[in-house]
């Protein structure tokens, strides 16, 4: 493939003997003009998901490139040491595009479509998509990311800062190499706290326009396994807490990035993030004290009614906590 490569699709596997076939036939599957590559990483699975790869890679060795692991990468140091170790020194294409093993590409066109796009936009520095949530132990309806049917259009920062949910999902990502390849700062931060969609998203927009494609081309699987980032996220408190003090410390490495307006658009999701952070962790008198107040004044009076119980009975309040698990502050 050499020079010629196009597309590099990096894919993560770990354990996804149930799915990895799906996602590395989204792959092959692909219909394009331009040769691309599939960098697939087995992590030092326990199961059957590094037999499924071989047999891929053997059946389409111009398209499957595998990455097998004796130990676990994961593990000693997160998901950007794994790719600078793997992926970053490996990739060849023009663009980089992502696909997690337990994810899949579900349009045969999606990355002819956002080359295309790409080769006639220089100015833009990604091309994303919309995708199909599907929740694998069935505890939602199936759904788009975002509301289908308004069209293609431009993400930029001030939609990316409010949450990578609010604008696209990473197997949407084709991206030109120069903004994957040689990370910022910020993204390594979000990397210690377990996830690194957001600091992409956030990096992309910094460095020129992102096109939405308003067409669903990719499937995140929500709860495919108890390990999984999506697992239960809502419902379990230690993950929540980690995640939410994740933000705000790769938030905090971002601000001096950031023109006066971005700056100021990113601290106003911090404190909203701060304020979701003292409310999980039971710090309900926080709430009410400048620059939480607005939010809490903007909550329903049912929602307002509860926290001013949790305040006037805390040794109540901290007895619920207790019950239900969670760490005191």
């Amino acid at each position: 493939m050499g020079n010629a490569c196009k597309v590099s699709v990096l894919c993560t596997a770990y354990n996804h003997e149930k799915y990895i076939r799906d996602a590395l036939e989204g792959f092959v599957s692909q219909r394009t003009d331009f040769p691309f590559e599939v960098l697939v990483n087995d992590d030092c699975s326990t199961d059957g998901t590094a037999d499924i790869i071989r047999e891929y890679a053997a059946k389409y060795p111009d398209i499957i490139r595998p990455f097998y692991q004796k130990e676990n990468l994961y593990s000693q140091g997160g998901m950007v040491f794994l790719f600078s170790k793997v992926f970053y020194p490996s990739a060849r294409g023009e663009y980089i595009a992502y696909c997690e093993g337990d994810d899949c590409w579900t349009d045969p066109e999606k990355l002819q479509r956002q080359a295309d796009f790409l080769d006639a936009h220089p100015g833009y520095s990604g091309c994303v998509h919309n995708t199909l949530l599907h929740y694998c132990d069935a505890s939602a309806p199936d759904g788009p990311l975002l509301p289908a049917g308004q069209g293609d259009r431009d993400v930029d920062f001030y939609t990316v800062i409010t949450g990578a949910s609010h604008s696209f999902h990473t197997s949407s990502i084709v991206a030109r190499r120069e903004y994957i390849l040689d990370p910022p700062d910020f993204h390594y931060t979000a990397s210690d706290h377990g996830f690194t969609d957001y600091a992409i998203g956030l990096w992309l927009s910094l460095n020129g326009k992102i096109r939405f494609l308003d067409r669903v081309m990719s499937t995140y699987r929500i709860n495919s396994n108890p390990a999984a980032w999506s697992a239960n996220l809502g419902r379990q408190y230690a993950k929540l807490k980690e995640f939410i003090t994740g933000e705000l410390a790769m938030m905090e490495v971002l601000l001096p990035h950031l023109d006066a307006q971005q700056a100021q658009a990113a601290k106003t999701v911090m404190t909203e993030r701060q304020y979701e952070l003292y409310y999980i962790e039971g710090r309900v008198g926080e709430l009410v004290k400048p620059p939480y107040d607005a939010i809490y004044r903007a909550k329903p009076f049912k929602y307002r009614a509860v926290v001013t119980l949790k305040r006037l009975f805390p040794a109540l309040h901290r007895l619920y906590r207790k019950r239900k698990g969670y760490e005191d502050y």
